[in-house]
């Protein structure tokens, strides 16, 4: 399964993945199997019927907070903690 000139695996053919396809369960030739089974492309081009997966089309990205809505939050955060420390002050009684 390698390519003569540059030494590396090469994809199967079509008739390759038929074979593999239309032989029984557990019962594909060795070789092409191997190949199948260490090849994402062929992978793909087999058990999608040759036709390629398409994109996820997904939710777009949420746009990122204006730099105020992100200031204001962290003085939240700065004022919760601020509180809970003046609050742990008084129940311990210092």
């Amino acid at each position: 399964m390698s390519d003569a000139t540059s030494g590396r695996p090469r994809c199967l053919t079509e008739a390759e993945i038929q074979a593999v396809r239309s032989a029984p369960l557990g019962q594909a030739p060795e070789a092409l199997a191997r190949h199948l089974a260490s090849c994402e492309r062929c992978q793909e081009r087999a058990l999608f019927l040759e036709q390629p997966r398409r994109a996820r089309s997904g939710r777009p990205r949420p746009e990122w907070p204006s730099p105020t809505r992100s200031l204001l939050l962290l003085a939240l955060m700065v004022a919760v903690i601020a509180a809970s420390f003046y609050t742990l002050r008084l129940m311990l009684g210092r």
